[in-house]
């Protein structure tokens, strides 16, 4: 069982994190969206907002995903301490899809890596006939 670190104030939250009751702050921060849309073979993209500790080396991002999602690119090399990474992907077929960030480098002499989750969900594009309103 894990206790939310921000509820309990400074103090409590950094005690409960060093007791083991709450998980550790992530070292690299990631900003991007929980879940997207997109129309199946339609090429679409996301954006990745990224920032990293200045003493981290050796930063890259990888990416992985499900059968039913294509990814242009899978390996992104995080150079500058912060920036914006476009990623490329197209849905091939309905049904549970998810892209995997997993983010790996080096930091206060430490390989650390974190992984995180995007849901896609797959829609099928919508015909002329069905986007008409007829006038009453």
């Amino acid at each position: 069982m894990y206790f939310n670190p921000d509820e309990l104030g400074f103090v409590g939250g950094t005690i409960a994190r060093m007791a083991g009751l709450a998980p550790a702050a992530p070292v690299f921060d990631l900003e991007y969206p929980q879940m997207t849309k997109a129309v199946i073979a339609d090429n679409n993209e996301i954006l990745i907002n990224y920032s990293r500790p200045f003493f981290s080396k050796n930063v890259r991002l990888t990416l992985k995903s499900t059968n039913n999602v294509k990814l242009t690119k899978t390996n992104f090399e995080l150079d500058d301490r912060s920036g914006i990474i476009t990623i490329g992907y197209q849905v091939i077929g309905a049904g549970y899809n998810t892209i995997t960030m997993i983010v790996s480098g080096v930091n206060k002499g430490e390989t650390v890596s974190q992984s995180v989750q995007i849901y896609v969900r797959a829609i099928e594009e919508l015909s002329e006939q069905e986007l008409q309103v007829s006038e009453r």
